[in-house]
């Protein structure tokens, strides 16, 4: 049953990953649209290590927490709504992307986002100035 569940999830991936090689593009800046709280554990991050969100990206997959992802909340940048990030670089199957903070505290830091995360909660610049 877990052999069958791993196929199924690597299938998915594989589709998820085409499709986000069309529309991610080295450079492009996206806005972060979900709402945050900083006080909840459903915010949105962004990791300052890849292997950090890498991991956590795993841990969704097959649902294993215990195994896949520990990560200090001393490893993670929280963000609010309008917090802006460009794409530098893709890592670990375009899973994971590496981004510049465009804006906030830490802002022209280098930090990582999953690559769902950013294709769930954030739009695209010019999305945005198109609505």
């Amino acid at each position: 049953m877990k052999i069958i569940i791993s196929l199924f999830i690597l299938v998915n991936s594989l589709q998820l990953t085409g499709e986000s090689a069309d529309t991610l593009k080295e450079g492009d800046i996206w806005v972060l649209e979900a709402r945050s709280n900083r006080l909840s554990s459903d915010s949105k991050v962004l990791y300052h290590m890849p292997n950090d969100a890498y991991h956590t990206q795993n841990a969704r997959d097959f649902n294993d927490w215990d195994i896949f992802s520990i990560v200090d909340s001393r490893d993670i940048e929280r963000l609010n709504k309008g917090d802006s990030i460009q794409l530098i670089d893709s890592a670990y199957n375009e899973k994971v992307y590496k981004v510049k903070l465009l804006s906030g505290y830490n802002k022209n830091k280098i930090f990582y986002v999953i690559t769902d995360d950013l294709l769930t909660y954030y739009k695209p610049k010019e999305d945005i100035k198109n609505e």
